[in-house]
């Protein structure tokens, strides 16, 4: 029986995504704190039998009429109500589906919410309406990880609930394997300077301003490449079909690859309509670049310096700002730091233990000793803390 299984993230490592991302850092991490941890990943994005500690399963297959993310969740509980893991780890809102179930049989699940799913464009009006009841559920958990204070808040007006701990995704460490290396040799990007973007071709994405802003440039010679593969057919075929020399849509990525692109652009550009939390923002921050975000609630919540900022799908103040951000890239860093991975892999555990060692956690209590439960730090930790990271 293991302690925890992951439903939720199609597989590790160097998948797509972001939950997919926030489990490749973070579950090996909650290995090395001592726990048993298996991820039901989806077929063709699971490499082996396990990943730095975590077992992988991986799911069978079926799509009927677009339905294979169903049959995924069925196949998923089907699979945890044999094994009775501790605790059932939800990597996101659009696999909460059947959570009811897991509370029938009296699992303990706690929710990973990485991104409001409805406010999205690319979903209709059924998903949408899935993912709203979905989040009705939530109220069924035993606890919620919320990746930013905004979620936080909005969960416990609407829902009234109580066991909302925010962890935010972290940075990375800064490398360029020769693995990434040679895949950049293979780019032949030179030493022209380029605009990065990374992140799957959805309307969401409004790679549609990006693209104007890049082709509105002065200077004829900066690039636009763009890691991420097709989500919505009708809208990235049109983005593809244009690649060109200037304009390099290159596909999904393996992320293990993508550490050449952010150590060598001369700025990166987030453009989304809606984000959770990006990763991919914050992978380019670890890497200390000019960064340029649109101005949205999530990427406010981040804090990053004021310039950096743009208004959504103004395509001109953007062309400019990424004359300028080329010309003095150090107005256009972040500014600001964020948790490193084994901090979010901490606090993860921390929300873990609260809920399957409560008599220790009360024995230490009843001791006058501090506890370790709660996604936040207490007194003099947080307050050391608070002065090298920014929750």
């Amino acid at each position: 029986m293991p302690d925890i299984v992951v439903i939720g993230a199609r597989g590790i490592p160097g998948v797509e995504g972001g939950a997919e991302k926030n489990a490749e850092m973070v579950f090996p991490r909650v290995v090395a704190h001592g726990y048993s941890v298996t991820l039901l990943g989806m077929p063709g994005s699971i490499e082996g039998p396990e990943y730095k500690g975590v077992a992988l399963g991986t799911l069978p297959g079926l799509n009927i009429l677009g339905t294979d993310k169903i049959f995924y969740q069925l196949f998923a509980f089907l699979r945890a109500a044999v094994s009775r893991p501790r605790l059932v780890h939800l990597q996101g809102l659009n696999v909460c589906l059947l959570l009811f179930l897991y509370k029938l049989l009296g699992m303990k699940v706690v929710v990973r919410y990485g991104s409001s799913d409805w406010e999205y464009q690319k979903w209709g009006l059924i998903g949408r309406w899935g993912f709203r009841l979905c989040e009705a559920q939530l109220k069924l958990a035993d606890a919620i990880i919320a990746v930013s204070p905004r979620y936080k808040q909005r969960l416990q007006q609407n829902y009234a609930l109580r066991t909302v701990a925010v962890i935010p995704n972290g940075t990375d460490d800064v490398e360029v394997t020769a693995e990434a290396q040679a895949f950049w040799d293979g780019l032949a990007l030179g030493e022209t300077p380029y605009v990065l973007a990374v992140g799957r071709v959805t309307a969401d994405k409004d790679y549609d301003t990006l693209v104007a802003a890049v082709e509105g440039l002065a200077d004829r010679n900066v690039r636009l490449v763009v890691a991420g593969g097709p989500s919505e057919a009708h809208y990235a075929d049109r983005f593809f079909a244009r690649s060109s020399d200037r304009l390099r849509f290159i596909g999904r990525i393996d992320r293990r690859l993508l550490s050449s692109l952010y150590a060598r652009c001369a700025v990166y550009v987030n453009c989304s309509l809606h984000e959770g939390m990006s990763n991919a923002l914050l992978e380019a921050i670890s890497f200390d670049r000019p960064v340029l975000a649109s101005d949205i609630a999530a990427n406010r919540e981040l804090g990053l310096t004021e310039a950096c900022y743009f208004p959504v799908g103004d395509s001109a103040t953007l062309r400019d700002k990424i004359s300028a951000a080329i010309a003095d890239p150090a107005q256009f860093r972040a500014g600001v730091t964020f948790l490193d991975w084994d901090e979010v892999a901490r606090r993860v555990v921390n929300v873990y233990e609260d809920l399957l060692r409560p008599t220790r956690k009360n024995a230490a209590d009843a001791a006058g000793g501090s506890s370790r439960g709660g996604a936040e730090l207490k007194g003099s930790d947080m307050r050391a803390r608070d002065k090298r990271v920014r929750a």
